[in-house]
C-alpha cells in the first residue's frame, strides 16, 4: 500500500471515519524524529498511540494502533494519521512533536515495574479476574493464593 493512494486498500466506511477524525482535530500530535517513521497521538474513546513506518518511496512498511479495533487491517485512527502524513509529504514538511498529549503507551512506559504490577493487580481485582490470571500464569488454579 502506498501513502499516495492508500484509499484503494481501505474500506470506505473506515476512510470516512479517519477523514472525519483528522478534520475534527482528533490527531492531537504527530511527529517524525526518524525519516519515514511517524508517531501520533489520536483522540478517541481514550487517547491512542499510532505508529506508521514508510519505505523511502512512500510504501507503508508497518502500521499499528493500540486501539482494540479488530474488524479489519486498518482502524480509523491509523487512517487519520495516513491522511495527515500525506498532507505533510505534499507540503514537503516534517511534523515536529508538540508534546501536548500523551497516549496510554507513553504513560505506561514512564511507570516502574512495581507500579505496573500494582495497576494490573488493581484491575484484576476490580474485574474479579485474579484467579483467572493466576491460572494462566501458573497453569493451574488449584493452589491459588492471593499474596499481593
Amino acid at each position: 500500500m502506498h501513502i499516495s493512494n492508500f484509499e484503494l486498500d481501505i474500506e470506505e466506511k473506515i476512510l470516512s471515519r479517519g477523514e472525519r477524525y483528522l478534520a475534527d482535530g482528533m490527531v492531537a500530535d504527530i511527529w517524525s524524529e526518524i525519516p519515514n517513521y511517524y508517531q501520533a497521538v489520536v483522540e478517541g474513546t481514550i487517547t491512542y498511540d499510532v505508529e506508521i513506518h514508510l519505505n523511502p518511496d512512500g510504501t507503508v512498511l508497518h502500521h499499528c494502533c493500540d486501539c482494540p479495533y479488530d474488524f479489519g487491517e486498518y482502524c480509523k485512527h491509523e487512517v487519520a494519521v495516513f491522511y495527515a502524513i500525506r498532507r505533510f509529504l505534499e507540503q514537503d514538511t516534517i511534523p515536529k512533536r508538540q508534546g501536548q498529549k500523551q497516549g496510554l503507551r507513553a504513560l505506561l512506559l514512564k511507570k516502574s515495574k512495581n507500579e505496573l504490577v500494582g495497576l494490573l493487580y488493581d484491575l484484576l481485582r476490580e474485574y474479579n479476574l485474579r484467579e483467572d490470571m493466576f491460572y494462566r500464569l501458573k497453569g493451574t488454579g488449584d493452589d491459588w493464593e492471593d499474596s499481593i
